[in-house]
């Protein structure tokens, strides 16, 4: 299903919009001015986000996050005043994916219709990282296979998937008729516009999105018994939810500004920001920070048995595509190795520190960065010190701290060479030209360059600020600023940053295995 990109055919000369961008420990709200064929980010709010515990339940403080939001609003509309635009043409939120809201049913208005907005948020917003999904996915599967499951929605049985969540919530058989199921970005969606809506790129993480259809999967919801009265109506990326409620338009003094669905799960954002050519194909990234996604942007899903051993899954992207990728390791495994580090006493500057592994002798040890020993938090620098092998020729651990990171970006690199071999493989499709890295990852040289060795290809780095960059783009397009042409988002893109290119320096080794 292709989306509608509402607006007039002929932009202003500058716009500003406001990309409200959430992360599972810190947000920001960035003030994005279109101009002359380029985006200019501003940061208007940064804040922290903390995750707080509630009756033995690690939740999101929605309370503190909706407070920042509207601080963050205030002051991008007041950066576009500033600037001497007359403010916010439009909002869009986009956040981590799989985590929900339930809102009751709206209260009666002054005529007894229901008032848009009107319901309350009930109970909490309970973090994926909460333990109440232990085996659900196990004892789902034994009503709906596993292959069954990946067949229909193509996304990897993950245990905090959305699905597995709510079948471990006990808060749902009391909810009250009218409620609403809302993904994170789209439950701050309907505080802003009081309009229920899930968008289609948050939506596909859930487990509970047919591929084929572009719907919720009747299968799935009858096999869990999950009411499909509580899960909202979809939205595709690109259409407009509604506007800023009056009331709360006047409280934050922007406006009745249009608030636009974007790509709301932030990788979907960051891989609409990957600046490939429009005759790319495939489009190879790694949305990388501390977390690595990589894998390939497909016209298509590719839900095969494969592909489920292989654990990549197929997430919705913009205008119909996928993301095909596999979720592994990423700089999580040295920021963690500072904190020991740190904790003991040291001083550690993460520049310094890259720098002096980069003059480190190559090709001493190796570990497995998709190793679930390296999943949990604390000691890592330990951890990686045992579990990193010796190559051939030598007969010891890594000693130091330069060594030790040495060892995880090479390991990390061969990762990303061996996974997005897989990729192609998978979806029957040669290697790619190039390999694009996005997010803040994309600013370690050594990683791009190890990368680049391992793979024999060219890797792009950069934008950093990818998810606000597709963020900002789409609105732009939403509102007439940006033509609707194939390619037309990544034009934008290139034009608004600079990026460094990495040529492979050696003959790459091949992959371990595909």
């Amino acid at each position: 299903m292709s989306a509608r990109h509402p607006g007039p055919a002929t932009a202003p000369a500058a716009l500003a919009v406001a990309a409200v961008d959430l992360g599972a420990t810190s947000g920001r709200v960035m003030l994005g001015v279109i101009e002359g064929g380029r985006i200019e980010l501003v940061p208007a709010h940064r804040f922290e986000n903390h995750l707080r515990d509630v009756d033995g339940h690690p939740s999101w403080d929605i309370d503190a996050l909706w407070a920042e939001v509207q601080q963050g609003l205030r002051a991008a509309h007041a950066g576009a005043v500033e600037r001497g635009l007359a403010g916010l043409s439009s909002i869009g939120i986009d956040s981590w994916a799989v985590d929900y809201g339930v809102v009751g049913p709206d209260a009666p208005g002054e005529s007894d219709s229901p008032e848009p907005g009107s319901g309350e948020i009930l109970g909490e917003v309970i973090a994926y990282r909460d333990h109440r999904t232990d085996g659900v996915a196990d004892s789902f599967a034994e009503q709906l296979s596993r292959e069954r499951q990946y067949e229909l929605t193509g996304i990897a049985q993950q245990p905090f998937n959305t699905l597995y969540q709510l079948l471990a919530d006990d808060r749902t058989p009391s909810l009250p008729v009218g409620s609403t199921l809302l993904m994170v970005p789209d439950l701050l969606g309907y505080l802003l516009t009081g309009q229920r809506r899930t968008e289609v790129t948050n939506a596909s993480s859930t487990g509970m999105l047919s591929v084929a259809e572009h719907d919720w999967s009747e299968e799935i919801l009858t096999a869990a018994g999950v009411d499909r009265n509580l899960l909202a109506p979809l939205i595709e990326p690109g259409e407009r939810l509604g506007t800023v409620r009056p009331q709360l338009a006047r409280e934050l003094g922007i406006g009745e500004v249009p608030v636009v669905a974007v790509g709301s799960h932030d990788t979907a954002s960051a891989v609409l920001a990957v600046p490939a050519p429009q005759d790319a194909f495939p489009i190879a990234y790694i949305s990388s920070g501390t977390w690595s996604l990589i894998g390939l942007e497909l016209p298509s899903a590719v839900p095969s048995s494969a592909a489920l051993e292989a654990g990549f899954t197929s997430e919705g992207g913009i205008d119909g595509t996928f993301r095909f990728l596999k979720n592994v390791a990423g700089m999580w495994l040295v920021s963690e190795s500072i904190r020991q580090w740190e904790e003991g006493g040291a001083r550690v500057d993460l520049g310094d520190l890259l720098a002096a592994a980069a003059l480190m002798p190559a090709n001493r040890f190796r570990i497995d960065p998709t190793d679930p020993a390296f999943l949990a938090p604390g000691r890592m620098a330990d951890r990686v010190t045992l579990a990193a092998r010796p190559l051939e020729g030598e007969d010891e651990r890594p000693r130091t701290p330069a060594q030790l990171v040495r060892c995880i970006l090479e390991s990390l690199a061969e990762t990303y060479r061996d996974e997005l071999h897989t990729a192609c493989r998978l979806a029957r499709l040669p290697l790619p030209e190039r390999l694009h890295v996005v997010g803040g990852g994309s600013q370690n040289a050594l990683l791009n360059q190890l990368t680049a060795d391992a793979l024999g290809l060219e890797v792009v780095a950069g934008p950093v600020e990818a998810t606000a960059l597709g963020n900002v783009a789409l609105q732009a397009r939403s509102l007439g600023a940006v033509s609707t042409r194939p390619g037309s988002l990544r034009d934008l893109v290139r034009a608004s940053v600079q990026l460094e290119v990495f040529s492979p320096s050696s003959t790459p080794a091949p992959p371990a295995s595909g």
